[in-house]
């Protein structure tokens, strides 16, 4: 975690809104320390604490952070991927677990009281005194110098009050006040907007937004909306306002060209177009934005608000050539949109990133690693994330918060809809939002009661799980206002992609799936390779103009384009496993169809107790053995294979390689190379089975067969790696890709090849073991083809042998893969448990190394091919030959040579794991050569 400021998030909250700059001066920033008492017999009110009196509150609480984070409490840095809530806001602390924190008893009722003082200078000067809170979940209440100055519902979007006429003057001439917020937030919360606070994660009560005090006019500027349009190189500005009779705008261009036009104000509504000359398009790529200031003049002091906007736009239709059923344009270029799910929860703040740098790198990353869109799920976010966003180049489809389940009653949807509507006006303006997504699944209609039983112990034990073929629940109802509700966003954002619900097809209520939507979505998660293969055959071939698939009965499929909203093969109850295995093959296997239009990855970071990102919860990246934008860049190679296959010695395997030209600029002249190669059973690299290269063709905004290739096996075991790479003539990179095969041509205990003699056993032939830890039986270790031991211990391996063999021997071998032992199967990241490793033979040392890790990911391969979970290990190589090889043979009594790899009683202590030859990254298991 980073060091805080004393100031928790300094900056000013909405760059996209902005009247004041300097912090002190034109503006009070009130995040930091407040008094806080929490209300556990909702008696404040009946106890006046709204008034103002000099006794000290019993606690502090930090905002902007909600009440259920650490951050609240000063103890952010505490924070990280198994800690992430404080135990003082639940009634019996010393009761809450990691099971049922979600649930247990906690307090409802929350008081703020802090003191300020308004600068007396020129800023403030016969300007209106402005309180804004940029988020506080839910009811919120506040008083001024013990006047009640208003109230607010809501958990998501900004309200304001004036403070004016309740603050009292001082011998200084500066105003003073004393601000009382109350916040209340039930936890029969399954009523209002909630997302994922429905019992998934953490909750969220309290302020958790900045909140802040400025000067404003007393007629003002209250929002405003900019609409660009490419094509005739204008910008549409619909000003709202509550007075004033001209609004003036200027615009600035990124090359620092200037723009004005004065509106009219009628009715609070002012109106203008402007013509920016050629426009300066603002995308991924190059995230480009005009500057722009609104000037209101009337009778009173004039108000002036700083904004920006971007020239961009984003369609959906049939493109000539294209096989997709509807395409995404982005500045009329089509465009393959690879996104990652967006859960936008942090450890320290919860709902609230602890500084502006968080929110900017976990888009940084994103991009890094080939994603150009984010789903914000099911929350309305935090400004400055959009602004990030805007700046950086990110695009983001932004989903509302559902109420929770049984809350779709008359008060549930009329503050859904209250919610949809301040998050449109508030949002409207980001160039970086493409589209809105309504609804998630079934949350809040029924369709997650079910599944909340089996990750909250503390609801009554589910049944069996909800199939596809259950007779399904009747829902119409609700789907005729979930369309009213599309009809809606519709009219209040015309300019944006609306779906109607991000739809997964085993769901089990009747009328679930789309109706009006401009994007046809599915959800599926699995890691088997066949399932995802066909599943996905199965979706596409489903979906064509006029096909009623995944459609509510009276709708069918038009020109909407067709993508995967959310997709993983780590799904949210599988707990911590390797991830980088299953992100490369479903990956590929959706870019092998060019009838899609985008793909959205589950997810960008862990959260909590679910954990399938790509980074931990506390942003700390994972190792996937491989650069993910091998399959998650605008120009991949999509191979037409299970990542690995178990194949025979010699066999002829046909491989078909695609070309997937989605990137938007054209390439040309593109040549194919392909290498096979790959590692023996003495761990021996043969890196030039095959080699050989061709042009190939590399249609724009096509999927296409780019070559077939026909390949021989070798005849004894190897591990195979076929590697393709796409390049210009000149050498500019494309893309590049790999599959993987196992030659199995067997693993003799004994075999004579020319000078050398090779001895070799399988990882649950040991001899001896001890451990004083846990430890595999040899039926586990057989089943997993790995042995292994917990903290120190050791395995050893009998190699028969006849002492006439070593005393002619002028050097040994010895092979073997190892790693350290941690439980599970995390993917590999930083936080690596290491294990020292000693191999003894017949007593004499001959190796000693630091086994770094337990690692997980892709390199495991072989782990994979026989259903494990991608766990590999380090090749250990001992050479024995001169004066330490006359101390083995020496050694020798009888026909062994006993091989024992030890963890010794030094640090680090970390476990042993080895390895056979089925198993782990090399098709070794313990191995000695004789020469």
């Amino acid at each position: 975690m980073r060091t805080r400021t004393f100031l928790p998030r300094p900056e000013y909250p909405r760059p996209d809104r902005q009247r004041s700059f300097l912090q002190g001066v034109d503006w009070l920033n009130l995040n930091g320390a407040w008094e806080f008492r929490f209300d556990p017999d909702d008696d404040g009110r009946e106890k006046r604490w709204f008034d103002s009196d000099e006794q000290r509150w019993p606690d502090q609480i930090i905002v902007p952070f909600c009440w259920e984070s650490l951050a609240a409490w000063g103890e952010a840095d505490a924070a990280g991927n198994d800690h992430y809530y404080s135990t003082r806001v639940y009634r019996n602390p010393l009761e809450v677990t990691a099971q049922n924190y979600r649930s247990a008893a906690r307090f409802e009722i929350g008081w703020y009281r802090r003191h300020i003082r308004i600068p007396a200078n020129e800023k403030w000067i016969g300007k209106r005194v402005t309180l804004t809170i940029g988020a506080a979940d839910f009811y919120t209440e506040v008083w001024c110098n013990g006047q009640l100055i208003g109230m607010h519902e809501g958990g998501f979007t900004p309200f304001e009050f004036d403070l004016t006429d309740t603050l009292r003057s001082q011998t200084d001439r500066q105003l003073a006040g004393t601000i009382v917020v109350r916040v209340e937030d039930r936890m029969e919360n399954h009523e209002q907007p909630v997302g994922k606070q429905w019992g998934w994660y953490c909750s969220v009560s309290g302020i958790w937004q900045t909140v802040f005090v400025e000067p404003r006019a007393p007629q003002f500027i209250e929002r405003f909306e900019i609409t660009s349009d490419i094509k005739r190189a204008t910008v549409d500005f619909r000003i709202f306002c509550t007075g004033g009779s001209i609004v003036s705008i200027h615009a600035t261009s990124p090359a620092r060209e200037h723009f004005s036009v004065n509106a009219e104000v009628n009715a609070g509504v002012a109106e203008a177009k402007l013509n920016v000359g050629k426009p300066m398009l603002w995308d991924t790529n190059l995230p480009q934005l005009y500057s722009v200031q609104f000037q209101l003049h009337g009778d009173q002091v004039g108000d002036v608000v700083h904004s920006y906007f971007g020239m961009r736009s984003l369609s959906a239709g049939t493109i000539e050539g294209s096989t997709a059923p509807g395409t995404l344009c982005l500045n009329g270029e089509p465009i393959y949109l690879r996104g990652a799910l967006y859960q936008s929860y942090y450890p320290d703040g919860i709902y609230t990133a602890g500084d502006t740098q968080t929110l900017c790198d976990d888009i940084a990353y994103a991009k890094r690693v080939g994603f150009d869109l984010l789903r914000v799920h099911i929350k309305v976010d935090d400004p400055r994330l959009l602004y990030c966003a805007d700046t950086l180049g990110i695009l983001l489809m932004c989903d509302f918060p559902n109420f929770g389940e049984g809350g779709d009653t008359e008060l549930g949807r009329s503050r859904y809809e209250a919610t949809m509507r301040a998050a449109i006006a508030r949002d409207f303006n980001h160039p970086s939002i493409v589209a809105w997504c309504l609804f998630n699944e079934t949350w809040g209609f029924g369709g997650q009661a079910e599944f909340m039983k089996l990750i909250n112990p503390t609801l009554p034990a589910p049944g069996k799980p909800i199939r596809l073929r259950r007779k399904k629940l009747s829902n119409q109802n609700a789907y005729k206002w979930i369309q009213g509700m599309w009809n809606l966003a519709k009219t209040l954002d015309p300019t944006r992609l609306i779906e109607d619900m991000s739809v997964v097809a085993w769901e089990h209520l009747q009328y679930y799936g789309h109706g009006e939507t401009d994007i046809n979505s599915w959800h599926f998660y699995t890691s088997e390779y066949p399932t995802a293969r066909r599943w996905i055959n199965e979706v596409v071939e489903q979906t064509y103009a006029g096909s009623t698939f995944n459609y509510v009965p009276g709708f069918h499929q038009k020109r909407q384009p067709l993508i995967a909203s959310e997709y993983g093969g780590i799904a949210a109850l599988d707990g911590d496993l390797d991830t980088s295995w299953s992100f490369k093959f479903l990956t590929n296997e959706l870019r092998r169809h060019g009838q899609l239009s985008a793909y959205i990855y589950t997810e960008l970071h862990d959260v909590e107790w679910e954990r399938n990102g790509f980074l931990n919860y506390d942003r700390t990246p994972k190792d996937f053995g491989y650069d993910p934008r091998m399959v998650n860049a605008g120009d991949v190679l999509p191979i037409d294979s299970p990542p690995i296959r178990r194949c025979a010695p010699g066999e002829k395997i046909i491989v078909n390689i695609f070309s997937s030209h989605f990137s938007r600029f054209r390439k040309s002249n593109v040549i194919l190379q392909w290498r096979l190669g790959g590692i023996d059973s003495l761990g021996w690299m043969h890196d030039a089975i095959v080699v050989d290269q061709q042009p190939i063709a590399f249609p724009h905004l096509r999927l296409e067969l780019a070559k077939q290739l026909t390949l021989q096996m070798p005849q004894q075991t190897m591990l195979c790696t076929l590697w393709v790479r796409a390049l210009i003539a000149d050498e500019t990179f494309v893309a590049s890709n790999y599959i993987q095969f196992f030659v199995d041509a067997g693993h003799p205990g004994w075999q004579q090849l020319n000078s050398r003699t090779v001895l070799r056993l399988d990882a649950d032939s040991w001899s001896a073991a001890e451990w004083n830890r846990a430890s595999s039986t040899r039926e586990q270790a057989a089943d997993t083809g790995a042995a292994y031991g917990g903290t120190r211990g050791f395995f050893e391996y009998k190699f028969p042998v006849s002492s006439k063999v070593l005393r002619d021997c002028s050097r040994l071998t010895v092979l073997c893969e190892a790693s350290s032992l941690r439980q599970g199967a995390p993917q590999t990241d930083r936080f690596a448990q290491p294990s020292t490793l000693r191999l003894l033979l017949n007593g004499v040392p001959i190796y000693r190394t630091i086994l770094p890790n337990h690692p997980h990911d892709t390199r495991g391969a072989l782990t994979y091919l026989r259903g494990g979970r991608g766990a590999y290990g380090y090749l250990c190589h001992a050479t024995i030959e001169c004066e330490l090889l006359g101390e083995v043979v020496k050694s020798v009594r009888g026909n062994h040579l006993r091989l024992r790899c030890l963890v010794p009683r030094e640090e680090p202590q970390g476990g042993l794991t080895i390895y056979g030859y089925k198993a782990g990254r090399y098709p070794i298991g313990p191995t000695v050569i004789i020469e």
